[in-house]
């Protein structure tokens, strides 16, 4: 059995200082391209996971993020949020319709498991962390970028509107439904019964 190779930290913390050093002294064009290298050899190993390999990644991943958040002074923490705003609206300008379909679909999702699993205190505090988010956002937003965003929200409350009305149809056409089977059934017959109880029962299981 072969000898089992021990560990020399100080080696690997020489490495790492080293490798950091290197990374100071690079090009902005240097710096991209190692980003690049990096990104695609990320996701050749993400692509060849299981998924076990794929859920401890990603806890080790959320373990180290936090840990990291945490031990971030403030301006520490307005600079990565600036970073990640500009590498997110960088990679989504480079999406196609089916990846941001995709995404948006994702990111929907895992929103609303971590909401379901939310406490009554972490919800009133993401809402309020949401509330100056936003409050920020557009306090810095252009002239555009404010017409832009009205517009979408406009159009996302269009959506909405024609959803809800369409349910409210849909109801509506369900009592006058039932209402009519109602006044026109016969009691002695069990079939009209029968089909009264399914005309209201199909009727009280409409949501809006």
């Amino acid at each position: 059995m072969p000898r089992k190779r021990k560990f020399n930290l100080s080696r690997s913390s020489t490495r790492a200082r080293t490798a950091k050093v290197d990374r100071s002294q690079e090009s902005e064009e240097q710096t991209q391209t190692c980003q690049m290298l990096d990104s695609q050899r990320h996701a050749t190993q993400r692509a060849s996971e299981t998924l076990e390999q794929s859920q401890g990644r990603r806890a080790l991943d959320a373990e180290r993020h936090a840990s990291q958040r945490a031990s971030d002074t403030f301006t520490q923490t307005e600079t990565r949020r600036a970073l990640d705003a500009e590498r997110h609206a960088f990679q989504r300008a480079s999406e196609t319709f089916t990846q941001t379909q995709a995404r948006q679909t994702l990111d929907a999702e895992r929103h609303a498991s971590q909401r379901a699993a939310e406490t009554v205190e972490q919800t009133q505090t993401r809402r309020v962390l949401d509330a100056e988010r936003h409050g920020q956002l557009i306090a810095a937003e252009t002239d555009e970028d404010s017409q832009r965003r009205r517009l979408l929200n406009a159009e996302r409350q269009a959506e909405r509107n024609v959803i809800l009305e369409k349910c409210n149809r849909c109801c509506r056409e369900r009592e006058t439904d039932g209402l009519s089977a109602f006044y026109h059934h016969k009691p002695k017959v069990p079939k009209a019964k029968g089909r009264h109880y399914k005309v209201f029962a199909a009727y009280n299981n409409c949501k809006i």
